[in-house]
């Protein structure tokens, strides 16, 4: 029974990439020679806008830089970058996907990134939401050494897999 349901689901799924493909809007965004280029632009300019308000964040948790602002001041100033990061990203990245989705689809570093975003983007707006707004003492400790660990490997993993699209399988 679950046999039939996946392949069910696998097939629905051929069919959109096929119909998404098939669209003219892809098409055009494909068939241009400056389009995915500068699409691909503002996907890189979002990820490093996320990636770089990640660092920031992690090292005045950590204690290692920005002492002399408060946490929350850092988280304050920084969340509305970062959510522009993740729209811009995640809006840029719809795109470029549509334009190839049975490329994107069958490439198993894409898969793995996909996944690692999806956790990424649940830990962020939970788990470490919750962490920085319970406002520990910003320090070098395994309380926030081990959140810091773990918002830096899925973010930068999210970033690792995507660079591995173009490279592997």
């Amino acid at each position: 029974m679950l046999h039939e349901i996946l392949a069910f689901i696998q097939h629905l799924l051929h069919e959109f990439d096929v119909w998404i493909y098939n669209s003219p809007t892809p098409g055009i965004i494909r068939d241009s020679k400056y389009a995915i280029p500068i699409i691909q632009t503002f996907h890189l300019a979002g990820i490093t806008t996320i990636l770089g308000t990640t660092v920031v964040t992690n090292l005045r948790l950590l204690n290692l830089g920005y002492r002399e602002i408060p946490l929350e001041v850092i988280v304050s100033q920084l969340r509305r970058w970062f959510k522009i990061g993740l729209i811009t990203t995640m809006s840029s990245g719809f795109i470029v996907f549509v334009v190839d989705p049975v490329r994107y689809v069958q490439n198993t570093s894409f898969i793995v990134k996909m996944c690692l975003l999806l956790l990424a983007i649940i830990y962020q707006f939970t788990i470490f939401r919750k962490i920085l707004r319970a406002n520990p003492a910003p320090a070098l400790s395994m309380g926030n050494l081990v959140p810091s660990a773990i918002s830096l490997v899925l973010w930068f993993g999210v970033g690792w897999a995507g660079r591995a699209i173009a490279f592997f399988g």
